[in-house]
C-alpha cells in the first residue's frame, strides 16, 4: 500500500455515476426521525493543540439539527414561527453557482483535507469531506469506495441536506450498483412541517423506499417529547408520498395512549389513502354517544372519496360517504348517508308525554326500526368561461333526519330547508341568459306550495354614450310542490291552489349622466305582466289569462360635497351626499288576480312586502317577487356622510338616513286591501345605516328601521367584529324584527309571527401566549331562552393544542310552537375534548367544526396558526 497525503485542501471533481453516491439521493425521503448524538471527529495521531477556553453554547447540540432559537431569527423568519414555538429549523445558506440545480442533472464536486488510494482498488477521502450535487449536499468524516465491490462506506458525522430536509447518521454502507444503503443511528428533520425523528437502523432500497427499524418521530421542538409516534418498523414510500408504521404506538409524556398494529400516514402535503383520526363524543348523561372512524381514499390527483362509519347511541350505526371530483370546468361533490334500523332516538320531553298518556311510543318515535337516508349532489361549472352551471340537489328520507344525525346543522334563526336546483347561464357583452328549475322542501310541519319548473331570464343592457337601454324578460312556470301535494294535511286545499305560467318584461331607457359634483339619471320604462292560470276549483267566470301594462318615469339625482376635517389629530375627508329618487307609475287594475277559486284563492307565487334597509329605499317597487305591478307616486330623500382617512383612503365612518314620501295612497297590494294602514300612510318608516372601522381591527355595522308614526322600532340588525394581530376575536350580533308577516296564496289574511329579538355573542380571547378562553351566548329575548351557550379553554403548545368545552344547546324540533313550549328537557348538554397533534392530526374535530360555524373569524385564525 502506498498512501499519499496532501495537507492542503484538494479539489476533486469526479463524474461518478449518481448511483455510486446513493446515500445522497436518500435525502429525497420525506419522513423524519432524529435523536441526539455527540459529534464524532477522527483526530488520528495528530497532536491536539490546547486552545483558550470558549464559553459553551447552550444550543450547540440543537444546532446539529439546524435549530435556531427565536432571539437569533430575523424578523421575516420570526413571522413564520408558529404560535407558542421558541425557534425554527433553518438550513445553512448556500451561495455557490450550483445550489439551485436539480441533483439528477448536476455534476458531483468534492473536497477533503486528505485523500489516498489502496492498491488501486479503494479510494479514501478523510477529514472534512464535503460533496455537493446541485442543491443536495453531503458531509462526512470518512468516505471509502471499493472499486471492485462497488460499495461505499461512510463514517462519522454524516450529514445529507436537501431543501426542506436534513439527515444525519453515524455510519453508512451503500451498494452503488443497486442504490441500496444502510445507515446506523439515523436522525431526520423536515423543516417545513417541523417534524423530527430517529431510527436505530435505516435501510434504503433503490431511490424511493426507506425502512426505519425502531423509529420515532414528533413535531415537538428539540428537547421536548410531549408526544411521539413509535414503530417497530416505519417504511417511507417517497415516490408515493406516504409512510407505514407497524406496531404503531402513540405516546404522550412517555405514556402509551394508543396502539395500532398497522398505520398509514402522509409524507408532506399530499393526500393519503387510509384511516383518519377517529372522533369521540361524550354526553354528560349517556357517556359515549358518538364515535366515528373516517376512511379516506385518494383515487387520483383530481378526485377522492371519504367513507365514515359512525355510531350514534340514540339511533344506531350510520355510514356517511363523500365523493369529490375536479375537472377543467366542473367541481363536483356527492355526499350521502344511510341509517339502517333506526333505534328511534330519545327525548325526555317525549318520555314525559308518554308517561302522561298524551301520546304513545309509536307517535313519540315514529322512525324506530326504519331505514333512513340523505344524499346531496353539488356541482358548479363554467370556471373561467362565459357560461355557468349549478346543480344543488338534496333529498332526505324524512324531515327529521338531518336534525337527528347532526343536531348542530340546523340554525334556529332561520327556517330550515333542503334545496333542489338546476341552473345554467350564459353571458355576452350585452346579455345575461339563464334558466333554472328549483324546488324546496321545508324541514317543518308545513311546506311551500310552489316549485319553479322552469324560470327563464333574458336580460339585456346596452350603453351608447350616456344613454342606457335595459331589456329584461322573465318567464316562469309555477307548478305544485311535490312535498306540498304529498302532505295529507293539504288534501282538502289542493283544489284551490292556483298554478300557472307568468311572463314579465321591463323595458327602459335612462340618461346616465355623471359629473364630478354629482349625477342625474332621468328614465322611462314600461312594465308588463301576463299569466296563464289553472286550478281544479277555478271559478267559471275567472279570468285565466290576465295581462297588465304600466308605464313609469323615474328621476335619480345626487350631489357630492367634500371638506377637509381634522379629528383626534387625524386628517379626514368628510363627504356629504344628498340623494333624491322620484318614481311615478300608473295604476293598473289587477283585481282579476283575486277570488279565482271557490275558496277565493288569489295569485301570489313569490311576492311579499319588502322590509327595507337604507339602500332599498331607492328601489322602484315596494314588493319583492313579480306578481304585482305596483302604482307609485313617491319621492325618496336620503343623505350619506363619510369620513375617509386622508393618508390611507380607509373609510372610517359612514352614516346614512332616508325616508320615502308618498303623494298618493297605494291602490295595488298583495292582498287587495288598499285601505290597509301600510297603503294609506303618507310616509315610510325612517331607515338609517351606520358603519365604522375603528383602528385596524374593529368593525361595526348597524341598520335601523324606525316607524315614527307608530313611535316604534320596526327592525334592527347590528354587528360588531373585532380581531387583532394576536387573533383575539369578539363578535356581537343583534337582530330585531317586530311582528314579522307571512303570506299564503291559500289564505286571504296575513299571518303575524312572534317578534324576533336575539343576541349572539362569541369570543375566543387569548389570556396568555398559550391559554385562550372560548365562549358563546346565543339568547332569545322573546322567549327568554338560551339557544346555545358554551364556554371552554384552549391551550396551545408548539407541538400540540388541547381544547375542552362545556355546551348547552336546544335540541329543537321544527314545529311552529316549539319555542313557546320550550322546557329544560329540550336542552342537550355535553363536555367536549379536542386534542390536536400539530403536524400529525387531530383527535376529534367536534369543537373545531362547531367554532367554524358559530364564530366569525375563527377560520382565518386557524389558517394562520397552522
Amino acid at each position: 500500500m502506498a498512501p499519499t497525503q496532501n495537507y492542503s485542501t484538494q479539489k476533486l471533481r469526479r463524474h461518478f455515476s449518481r448511483s455510486r453516491l446513493a446515500l445522497i439521493i436518500a435525502a429525497q425521503c420525506a419522513g423524519a426521525i432524529l435523536s441526539f448524538a455527540p459529534l464524532v471527529y477522527a483526530q488520528g495521531d495528530a497532536t491536539v493543540v490546547d486552545k483558550p477556553a470558549v464559553k459553551a453554547d447552550p444550543n450547540e447540540q440543537l444546532r446539529e439539527l439546524d435549530w435556531v432559537p427565536m432571539e437569533e431569527l430575523t424578523d421575516e423568519q420570526k413571522a413564520l414561527v408558529p404560535t407558542a414555538c421558541c425557534g425554527a429549523y433553518i438550513a445553512p445558506p448556500r451561495d455557490d453557482a450550483e445550489s439551485e440545480l436539480d441533483p439528477e442533472r448536476a455534476n458531483i464536486f468534492g473536497t477533503a483535507d486528505y485523500s489516498e488510494s489502496e492498491k488501486q482498488t479503494k479510494f479514501i477521502m478523510r477529514d472534512n469531506v464535503r460533496l455537493t450535487q446541485g442543491r443536495r449536499s453531503f458531509h462526512a468524516d470518512t468516505f471509502t469506495f471499493d472499486k471492485v465491490s462497488r460499495e461505499a462506506e461512510l463514517e462519522g458525522n454524516i450529514q445529507v441536506r436537501e431543501p426542506g430536509l436534513l439527515l444525519r447518521a453515524d455510519s453508512a454502507y451503500v451498494d452503488t450498483e443497486s442504490g441500496d444503503a444502510r445507515l446506523d443511528n439515523a436522525r431526520f428533520v423536515l423543516y417545513e412541517t417541523r417534524v423530527r425523528g430517529r431510527a436505530e437502523n435505516l435501510q434504503k432500497f433503490g431511490d424511493q423506499v426507506i425502512s426505519l427499524d425502531q423509529g420515532t418521530f414528533t413535531s415537538c421542538e428539540p428537547g421536548d417529547n410531549t408526544w411521539l409516534i413509535e414503530g417497530s418498523n416505519i417504511t417511507l414510500y417517497n415516490d408515493k408520498h406516504y409512510g407505514t408504521a407497524r406496531h404503531m404506538r402513540l405516546k404522550i409524556k412517555d405514556i402509551p395512549v394508543a396502539y395500532a398494529p398497522y398505520f398509514r400516514f402522509p409524507i408532506g402535503p399530499d393526500r393519503l389513502t387510509g384511516f383518519l383520526f377517529p372522533s369521540i363524543g361524550i354526553d354528560t348523561d349517556e357517556g359515549i354517544d358518538e364515535f366515528t372512524v373516517p376512511f379516506y381514499w385518494n383515487i387520483a390527483p383530481n378526485y377522492d372519496a371519504t367513507f365514515t362509519p359512525r355510531y350514534l347511541a340514540d339511533h344506531g350505526y350510520l355510514l356517511q360517504s363523500e365523493f369529490r371530483h375536479k375537472s377543467v370546468y366542473f367541481d363536483t361533490e356527492l355526499r350521502g348517508s344511510s341509517l339502517n334500523n333506526d333505534r328511534g332516538g330519545f327525548s325526555e320531553r317525549l318520555q314525559d308525554q308518554i308517561e302522561a298518556g298524551e301520546i304513545d311510543e309509536a307517535e313519540a318515535y315514529p322512525y324506530k326500526g326504519r331505514d333512513r337516508w340523505q344524499y346531496n349532489l353539488l356541482q358548479t361549472g363554467g370556471r373561467n368561461q362565459r357560461w355557468s352551471s349549478l346543480i344543488d340537489y338534496t333529498e332526505v328520507s324524512d324531515t327529521d333526519y338531518i336534525r337527528d344525525v347532526d343536531r348542530g346543522a340546523v340554525d334556529l334563526n332561520r327556517q330550515a330547508y333542503i334545496r333542489q336546483t338546476f341552473s345554467a347561464g350564459y353571458r355576452t357583452d350585452n346579455w345575461r341568459l339563464s334558466g333554472k328549475a328549483e324546488e324546496f322542501r321545508l324541514l317543518t310541519t308545513s311546506q311551500l306550495p310552489y316549485r319553479e319548473l322552469p324560470r327563464l331570464q333574458a336580460n339585456g343592457r346596452y350603453r351608447v354614450s350616456d344613454w342606457v337601454v335595459t331589456l329584461d324578460n322573465e318567464y316562469t312556470n309555477f307548478s305544485m310542490n311535490r312535498y306540498f301535494s304529498d302532505d295529507p294535511n293539504n288534501a282538502s286545499r289542493l283544489g284551490d291552489l292556483i298554478v300557472g305560467e307568468r311572463l314579465r318584461t321591463n323595458y327602459g331607457l335612462e340618461w346616465d349622466k355623471e359629473f364630478s359634483s354629482g349625477y342625474i339619471k332621468p328614465g322611462a320604462a314600461v312594465k308588463t305582466l301576463a299569466y296563464k292560470l289553472d286550478a281544479n276549483n277555478m271559478r267559471a267566470d275567472a279570468e285565466t289569462e290576465p295581462q297588465f301594462l304600466a308605464p313609469q318615469g323615474t328621476l335619480d339625482m345626487g350631489l357630492f360635497f367634500e371638506r377637509d376635517k381634522n379629528l383626534f389629530a387625524t386628517d379626514f375627508t368628510q363627504t356629504l351626499e344628498p340623494r333624491a329618487y322620484y318614481v311615478y307609475r300608473d295604476y293598473e287594475d289587477q283585481s282579476s288576480l283575486y277570488g279565482l277559486t271557490t275558496d277565493a284563492s288569489y295569485v301570489n307565487f313569490d311576492t311579499s312586502d319588502i322590509v327595507f334597509t337604507y339602500n332599498q329605499l331607492f328601489r322602484d317597487t315596494r314588493f319583492s317577487g313579480g306578481d304585482r305591478i305596483d302604482d307609485a307616486n313617491q319621492l325618496t330623500l336620503g343623505v350619506t356622510s363619510r369620513f375617509v382617512e386622508s393618508d390611507s383612503g380607509i373609510e372610517r365612518l359612514r352614516m346614512s338616513i332616508g325616508q320615502v314620501t308618498y303623494f298618493d295612497d297605494r291602490r295595488v297590494s298583495i292582498l287587495n286591501k288598499a285601505d290597509d294602514y301600510a297603503n294609506t300612510r303618507t310616509s315610510s318608516a325612517i331607515a338609517g345605516e351606520l358603519s365604522a372601522q375603528v383602528g385596524d381591527h374593529l368593525r361595526l355595522t348597524n341598520d335601523v328601521l324606525y316607524d315614527h308614526q307608530a313611535e316604534k322600532i320596526s327592525a334592527v340588525s347590528s354587528s360588531l367584529h373585532y380581531m387583532d394581530d394576536q387573533y383575539r376575536i369578539l363578535n356581537i350580533g343583534y337582530r330585531y324584527s317586530r311582528d314579522p308577516v307571512s303570506l299564503s296564496p291559500l289564505d286571504v289574511n296575513t299571518a303575524v309571527g312572534e317578534t324576533l329579538n336575539q343576541v349572539d355573542i362569541t369570543s375566543l380571547w387569548p389570556i396568555s401566549n398559550q391559554w385562550a378562553v372560548i365562549a358563546r351566548a346565543n339568547y332569545d329575548f322573546t322567549y327568554n331562552a338560551e339557544l346555545d351557550t358554551f364556554a371552554g379553554l384552549e391551550y396551545t403548545d408548539c407541538c400540540y393544542r388541547v381544547r375542552i368545552l362545556a355546551r348547552q344547546w336546544v335540541d329543537f324540533d321544527l314545529s311552529e310552537d316549539f319555542m313557546a313550549k320550550l322546557k329544560s328537557d329540550d336542552y342537550d348538554r355535553g363536555i367536549f375534548l379536542e386534542v390536536q397533534l400539530r403536524g400529525f392530526g387531530t383527535l376529534s374535530q367536534r369543537i373545531s367544526n362547531l367554532l367554524d360555524k358559530a364564530m366569525h373569524g375563527y377560520g382565518e385564525r386557524e389558517a394562520s396558526l397552522q
